[in-house]
């Protein structure tokens, strides 16, 4: 078991054998999830433990720090798996989810795939949420079959009274199309 490593560690480590500072071994995880660790994927977005000098004010004396970024864990809804997902994250990555638009959208986009691509946890949710929105898609486009069917039999009414009564709003972009 890994425990996570001291800054003076760190930086003594990567000066003497090379990039060796993870930052898979940054951050403190919840109680309650040390059992799952390994399930938790790990979301950086480029970040990485980064090196460089403490410079005194007195004598100008240099000496060699780490800069860690700032890792958290985070549990983040999936609408299409319909669950929350805990995730092992930067800020910078939870600030790009919030733009994406969701966790679903960050994952699933083509444009941050390098970043999803660094965990193999992540890849199977990546994998996991694509499926489920290609299921979602057909389903849909067998409702929307439906309801053309029933309307153009009972009307374009009884087809809202129907999603009225699901729980649906009636959205008329949506009986257009």
């Amino acid at each position: 078991m890994q425990y996570p490593l001291k800054v003076w560690q760190l930086a003594r480590d990567v000066a003497a054998k090379g990039p060796l500072a993870d930052p898979r071994r940054l951050g403190s995880i919840p109680h309650a999830l040390k059992p799952h660790r390994r399930i938790i994927p790990t979301f950086m977005h480029g970040k990485k433990i980064t090196f460089g000098d403490n410079i005194s004010d007195k004598g100008s004396n240099r000496t060699r720090r780490a800069f860690l970024p700032n890792v958290i864990y985070h549990p983040l809804y999936s609408r299409a798996l319909d669950m929350n997902v805990w995730c092992r994250l930067s800020t910078h990555a939870l600030r790009e989810v919030d733009a994406a638009g969701g966790f679903d959208e960050y994952v699933a986009a083509p444009s941050r795939a390098k970043f999803v691509e660094e965990c193999e946890v992540a890849k199977m949710y990546k994998r996991r949420i694509v499926d489920a929105l290609e299921k979602r898609g057909k389903r849909d486009a067998g409702v929307k079959e439906m309801e053309s069917l029933v309307g153009a039999k009972y009307g374009d009414e009884y087809v809202e009274r129907l999603r009225q009564a699901r729980g649906m709003q009636a959205n008329p972009a949506r009986a257009q199309g």
